[in-house]
């Protein structure tokens, strides 16, 4: 036999149907044995920050981005804080004094073995199954976190890009309605609310997992979650900012609850309040809010799903996550990973009421047409 006749994903009798995952494995210790021998491991004491949380995490060991990911993601291998934070939301008194660097999804990548298991045909659960081993970094020192809510992490809103989005798309539309009126407060909000969902929408089709789905199952997924996610971005804002009496837009800017003249409208928002506290109670952190999204996104309970299974492995793997991050953060990790899991309960029911009550509005002639929002409106609508 020839030399380059010898492959390494084949064997006697023919080509071997599991040499991917061989050669999935193969490059795992590859990259382990390159992390141990870089030393790509931030310091203990280095608090690292994300996004919107704008405040550090307490969870200080074990966070610096390892080799599975890009280069370009990391100025600095060591004591830099990430954040996609935007300046006019960052508390003063910010503990970490190191510039802030705001990174494009545009620029990410995804580990081999997802892109390679995710695309397959067979979409099982093992494909793309990782062990524990795997999503934590080699190193011994410190708590240690997740690979996996590290890439979470990575796939996020750019809050920046965000934020500059949804204001100069209200100016335009501000510019436009004055032509005729004046905007009222809820035509703002419902102008903000669809342009985040025009936001959630981009980054669900780029991120990790969903980007490998079919179109079919994108929209229907997306069809059944946008409003729970445009709830969780803007309770999580006030979880993390600590904001009371007020509801806390994406601009920046924060409406008196006082100044919403609807009874319904004003009670909806209370009952936000209510699931804000008890999350502000239990401390959720910006590590556990990007677990709950793909929990949130990767739904096996919508129906007509061409690739129920491996939309059911991903949920199953982030909820594995998210428990594997509560056990290296909180001595009563089970107590805490089933509080969260019945927040995510009723955050699913406020997101039910917020539908109702934006179709009714939007019967009624109040609701700005012709966008996306009035179209997820509608779909989810005849789903019912």
């Amino acid at each position: 036999m020839r030399l380059e006749a010898v492959r390494a994903d084949r064997m006697r009798g023919g080509r071997n149907k599991f040499g991917p995952i061989y050669k999935q494995d193969r490059a795992l210790k590859q990259r382990k044995a390159l992390i141990q021998a870089c030393g790509f491991r931030s310091e203990s004491k280095a608090p690292l920050i994300f996004s919107k949380s704008h405040r550090v995490s307490n969870f200080t060991g074990g966070l610096q981005p390892e080799s599975v990911l890009h280069s370009t993601l990391v100025t600095k291998a060591q004591n830099d804080c990430m954040s996609y934070m935007s300046p006019p939301l960052l508390p003063s008194s910010s503990p970490c004094g190191t510039k802030y660097h705001c990174f494009s999804f545009s620029n990410w990548t995804i580990r081999p073995e997802h892109t390679e298991n995710c695309t397959s045909s067979q979409g099982s659960a093992a494909g793309i199954h990782t062990d524990s081993d795997d999503l934590y970094s080699s190193s011994t020192q410190g708590p240690r976190m997740p690979q996996l809510v590290m890439e979470f992490l990575l796939c996020d809103l750019d809050q920046l890009q965000l934020q500059k989005k949804v204001t100069t798309s209200l100016q335009q539309e501000m510019a436009s309605w004055r032509k005729h009126r004046n905007p009222t407060t809820f035509t703002l909000m419902c102008l903000m609310a669809d342009q985040m969902v025009v936001c959630i929408v981009e980054w669900a089709r780029t991120s990790i997992f969903f980007k490998h789905l079919k179109v079919c199952d994108q929209m229907k997924l997306l069809h059944h979650c946008w409003s729970e996610l445009l709830i969780l971005d803007i309770i999580s804002g006030h979880v993390l900012y600590n904001r009371d009496g007020s509801l806390l837009l994406v601009t920046g800017l924060e409406v008196q609850l006082s100044d919403i003249a609807s009874p319904t409208l004003a009670n909806l928002i209370q009952s936000g309040q209510e699931l804000i506290d008890k999350l502000h109670t239990l401390k959720v952190d910006f590590q556990e809010f990007a677990c709950i999204k793909f929990l949130i996104l990767f739904n096996p309970g919508v129906k007509e799903l061409e690739e129920h299974q491996l939309i059911e492995s991903v949920q199953e793997q982030a909820e594995r996550a998210l428990l594997e991050y509560t056990q290296c953060t909180s001595s009563q990790h089970l107590g805490r990973f089933t509080n969260l899991l019945l927040c995510l309960s009723e955050l699913r029911s406020l997101s039910i009421l917020a539908e109702d009550y934006l179709y009714c509005r939007h019967l009624n002639g109040e609701v700005p047409c012709n966008n996306l929002l009035t179209e997820m409106l509608r779909v989810r609508h005849s789903l019912a």
